[in-house]
């Protein structure tokens, strides 16, 4: 088809220039050239066709020469632009004309640089940022080649550590923030000032202005710990000092109002505050000196206050010899001092089991008030069911109190397996305490049980002697019974032929059998007219009786009921310290 072409183009020409020629030979004629002038002529057209022609062809053979030198330099910006862009190579079709392989390679390398021009510029944006989040935390920068086209996957990395230094930068911020905040109240609750030059960049500089580095934060953090750890002992002295204050105050009998005044605007735990309680320590040591034997007394009193905390037994009381000593002396003074220091801290180490201790203690001390209240027969004149509330309470006592004990139990085996040595209540171990106590509780049930058996059987008796006392009071019987006795009381007064065993059956009935007794001479004697006389005999024997019979009252039962020990006085000093459990000491 091509060929076609061609012979159609040159048969064109061929006509065209017979044409041409035609015409030239008949205007020559016209004018009159000659022959040979006219071939001249002719030679001249078909040289200037022949240029032409050449000239033509020189044409489109540097036209194809440069389409050829475009296409190699296409070519090779291609194979530069893929390795850079770290990219397949590209390789066009074998079939495409020049001009279609120049056109497709030109199009290749267009998006090719605008792809290598668009990785720059991000990289551009992300380094600028990298190093813009390095300087304001101090860090290197993320390394990536100078003069270099980045690959896809060095912009994602570079990304992603940009983006961990944003998330870095906003959580070192707010920790700068939150943690500046706490140290101006710190140096604010304190009373003071920045010292070096960081703590004023710290306080004194704007936030965005500080510098986030490691290093920086390292040293805020150390910067916060040490305040934090000059209020904690400035809290703990000025706490300290506030307890010997008040300490001081109560043995020198200080009185509310001029505490109330010192306290006044006395709040925080700054400097001045600090100086102005040492100062009025200083002012109560002065006092103290002064009234050592008033101080020596009033720490004795505290000393047995802590013993009966501590459950200290009578052996370990008396192991403190300096409370018998009468010399009152600043020595004297200082072993009360270091003694009741030893007696705290003894009972801070072992709190835990001394506050069990004594949830266990008072749950049995309620349990023996109830019982008692149990056997009062007088309870059932309680009204508006205080009787129920009562009986209900004594339940859940009697419900928790095993359960109390055996908690307690457990925490001293655990205490006694991490120390090595067991836990000493009263100079003996839980156990034995507590079975004393219990042993201690069901013989004063069986005494008491006994008493109230003989206190039965000797009002008994006495009713047996001189009759049963009336249950109702004097003046509420004489407003409600008539003032003649009733004939069928007469007939019994004056029936002298019964024996005292009958008057008791028919006056008193008992679960015990009354002893047989003889009927007193008095009985006998009683004449109907001597009535004032009998009634007095009556109350008098009566009284005599109740007196003789009367016996000590009840003693306290157990050990805990003695803690709260008077201070002794210096006459009765030594033989006047009780210690628990014990009725006298060894002196």
């Amino acid at each position: 088809m091509a060929t076609n072409g061609r012979m159609s183009v040159v048969e064109d020409l061929v006509k065209y220039l017979d044409s041409s020629m035609s015409k030239l030979n008949r205007i020559w004629t016209e004018i009159g050239i000659v022959d040979y002038q006219r071939k001249e002529r002719a030679q001249t057209a078909m040289l200037h066709l022949q240029n032409l022609l050449q000239d033509m062809v020189q044409e489109e053979e540097a036209l194809k020469h440069q389409i050829t030198k475009r296409i190699e330099k296409y070519t090779q910006e291609v194979k530069t632009l893929c390795n850079e862009l770290e990219i397949p190579q590209f390789e066009p079709c074998g079939k495409l004309s020049m001009l279609q392989c120049e056109k497709d390679l030109r199009a290749k390398v267009e998006s090719l640089s605008q792809e290598k021009q668009d990785r720059l510029n991000t990289l551009k944006t992300l380094k600028d940022q990298d190093q813009h989040l390095c300087d304001a935390m101090c860090l290197t920068p993320y390394y990536i080649p100078t003069g270099s086209t980045p690959s896809n996957d060095q912009l994602k990395a570079l990304e992603q550590h940009v983006n961990s230094l944003k998330a870095e930068k906003e959580k070192r911020f707010v920790e700068f923030v939150s943690k500046k905040k706490q140290i101006v109240e710190l140096f604010h609750e304190i009373d003071r000032n920045p010292q070096s030059d960081f703590e004023c960049d710290v306080i004194c500089e704007e936030d965005n202005t500080f510098l986030l580095s490691t290093e920086n934060m390292k040293s805020l953090k150390v910067l916060l710990t040490e305040l934090e750890e000059q209020k904690e002992d400035m809290q703990k002295e000025v706490t300290e000092l506030w307890g010997r204050i008040s300490c001081l105050w109560d043995r020198l009998e200080i009185s509310e109002a001029e505490r109330s005044h010192f306290k006044k605007d006395k709040s925080g735990i700054k400097a001045p505050l600090i100086e102005a309680l040492k100062v009025e320590i200083a002012k109560c040591e002065k006092l103290k000196f002064d009234n050592i034997q008033r101080f020596v007394e009033g720490m004795r009193k505290e000393i047995v206050e802590w013993w009966d905390k501590c459950f200290f037994s009578r052996e370990q009381r008396e192991d403190f010899t300096a409370y018998f000593n009468e010399n009152y002396t600043e020595a004297l003074l200082d072993e009360h001092e270091r003694e009741v220091k030893k007696l705290k801290k003894y009972y801070e180490d072992h709190k835990q089991m001394f506050e069990s201790l004594e949830k266990w203690d008072c749950f049995f001390r309620q349990m023996i008030e109830m019982e008692r209240k149990a056997n009062d027969p007088n309870r059932f004149n309680n009204r508006g069911g205080k009787l129920l509330q009562e009986e209900k309470a004594r339940k859940k006592v009697l419900k928790d109190l095993p359960k109390i004990e055996e908690d307690l139990k457990e925490t001293v085996i655990k205490w006694e397996a991490e120390n090595g040595r067991p836990f000493l209540v009263e100079g003996v171990a839980l156990d034995v305490f507590v079975q004393r106590q219990w042993e201690a509780y069901e013989e004063q049930k069986v005494k008491e049980k006994e008493q109230r058996h003989k206190a039965k059987a000797r009002l008994m008796e006495e009713e047996m002697i001189y009759g049963s006392k009336p249950s109702t009071p004097a003046k509420k019987r004489f407003l409600t019974t008539p003032t003649k006795t009733p004939s069928s009381k007469l007939r019994k007064l004056n029936d002298t032929t019964k024996t005292p065993m009958s008057c008791s059956k028919i006056q008193h009935s008992s679960v015990f059998a009354s002893p047989a007794m003889k009927a007193p001479m008095s009985a006998s004697k009683y004449t109907p007219g001597c009535k004032t006389t009998r009634r007095r005999s009556l109350r008098g024997n009566r009284k005599v009786l109740s007196e003789r019979n009367a016996g000590p009252p009840n003693t306290a039962l157990f050990s805990h009921t003695t803690r709260n020990l008077n201070h002794p006085t210096r006459a009765s000093c030594r033989s006047s310290m009780m210690p628990r459990g014990s009725p006298s000491s060894k002196a």
